[in-house]
């Protein structure tokens, strides 16, 4: 009796229990163990190196879970799921499915960060190019990838109840007559073409002396209307694909009876072509790459590499993806300001070698009148600016300024010491100068 007691209480439902029941592990290093693990709660294995943790965790908790989990899917799926071993275990009662998070040791480098460190930044590499919005630099305006049906939305939008022309660009190769130009556009099946605001026939003989780089062909006129969106994006597609994605929405207003203001040449064709005014401002170039239409400006497509640090196209150029720039530190400089320019503040132009710039200075403040008895964090701000800056304040200093004695000041002496870094013992002086700061182009 006492054993079918034990019995039935080992065999109690899992919400009655409420933990996991684990009996006789023996994976790998376990000797048998019995454990109980309450359910909804915090559990840390602790012990030392071998005494068995990771075959507790990993080998028998989370391996049977997960067979379990692998084992309620069909036998066509689990061909595609990884699947453990059975663990050596005598019986596990109560077990969910299991997660198990991998333990690594990833290494470090300077270039690390937490983003790196918990590869969320892989992640978020995949995600910004997909929300990324981009812009012209030039007029501003926003540049998406179109397609021939979103530019159609923006036709019937914009220019509901109107007639447009649907043109796309045709490049005129270098030293090409008008009129071969015009009978290849015939034979393609083309007769009219967009040129100086007006719609020229190229079939009418027109008295064309030159063209441009490229010219613009008619691939439709479309009155915009809902009955017409299949038409108008069928001519877009067309453009489209002739154009090598680039086309021109313009629109225009036709007067019944009024001869159009076109080419001399083909005012026999007036009563064919209408007029056509427009307004340049209301063209609608589209472009269905990255490209803005407006400017005729490509611009490099979002990729993850461009939100990389570590990747040259997404490395700040100055500090290379680091986040710092190693600089002179004036703190290494003029280490105590409580000392006077008489002194010796500057702490590199104390020694033998460099002393003839402690003279330049003297004599630099004899010219300026300042004060070189009092010490240094005394001075008034802009005497302690043309120490430090020198005379021009900021850009580099040429041969004739060393030549007219103009004080070159503290950071000219460094940036003039930085330009003999082939010398060996100019290197090891500068990196006693030297600290990280934070790069000041991306902070």
């Amino acid at each position: 009796m006492g054993l079918k007691a034990v019995e039935k209480e080992r065999r109690k439902p899992l919400a009655a229990v409420g933990c996991i029941e684990i009996r006789g592990a023996r994976q790998n290093n376990l000797k048998g163990i019995d454990v109980d693990l309450p359910l909804g709660k915090l559990t840390v294995v602790t012990g030392p190196s071998g005494s068995g943790k990771s075959s507790l965790a990993f080998d028998t908790i989370y391996a049977e879970g997960q067979r379990r989990y692998v084992e309620t899917f069909s036998p066509y799926m689990r061909q595609f799921l990884d699947r453990m071993d059975k663990p050596r275990v005598d019986e596990i009662r109560g077990i969910p499915p299991a997660i198990a998070i991998e333990q690594s040791n990833p290494v470090k480098s300077s270039r690390s960060t937490v983003g790196t460190m918990t590869e969320i930044n892989d992640y978020l590499k995949l995600l910004w190019p997909r929300v990324a919005r981009a812009f012209c630099p030039s007029c501003g305006r926003e540049i998406r990838p179109e397609t021939a049906r979103s530019i159609a939305d923006q036709v019937l939008r914009d220019c509901g109840g109107e007639n447009v022309l649907v043109t796309f660009w045709v490049s005129v190769p270098t030293k090409t007559e008008p009129g071969a130009f015009f009978q290849f556009l015939q034979q393609q099946g083309y007769l009219r073409i967009w040129i100086d605001n007006e719609i020229v026939r190229v079939d009418a003989n027109p008295k064309i002396k030159r063209l441009g780089a490229r010219v613009q062909v008619i691939q439709d006129r479309i009155a915009i209307n809902p009955e017409n969106r299949a038409r108008l994006v069928e001519a877009i597609e067309t453009a489209l694909r002739f154009g090598k994605g680039k086309i021109n929405i313009i629109p225009t207003a036709v007067e019944a009876g009024v001869s159009p203001p076109i080419s001399a040449a083909a005012a026999d064709t007036a009563a064919t072509t209408g007029s056509a005014a427009r307004n340049p401002k209301s063209e609608m170039p589209s472009s269905t790459g990255w490209h803005c239409a407006h400017c005729d400006l490509d611009i490099r497509p979002p990729t993850p590499g461009l939100f990389s640090f570590n990747n040259p196209l997404g490395a700040c150029p100055e500090c290379r993806g680091f986040g710092r720039t190693i600089a002179i530190d004036l703190n290494k400089a003029i280490p105590d300001r409580s000392l006077t320019i008489k002194d010796g503040v500057v702490r590199v132009f104390r020694g033998a070698e460099f002393g003839e710039s402690q003279k330049d200075l003297l004599r630099a403040c004899a010219r300026e009148e300042i004060d070189i008895k009092i010490p240094f964090d005394e001075l008034p701000k802009a005497d302690q600016d043309f120490v430090i800056n020198g005379e021009k304040r900021s850009g580099d200093y040429t041969d004739d300024d060393y030549e007219n004695d103009r004080w070159y000041g503290v950071r000219g002496f460094f940036r003039w010491l930085e330009s003999k870094t082939y010398k060996m013992h100019v290197r090891v002086l500068l990196s006693r100068y030297r600290a990280y700061t934070t790069c000041p182009s991306c902070n």
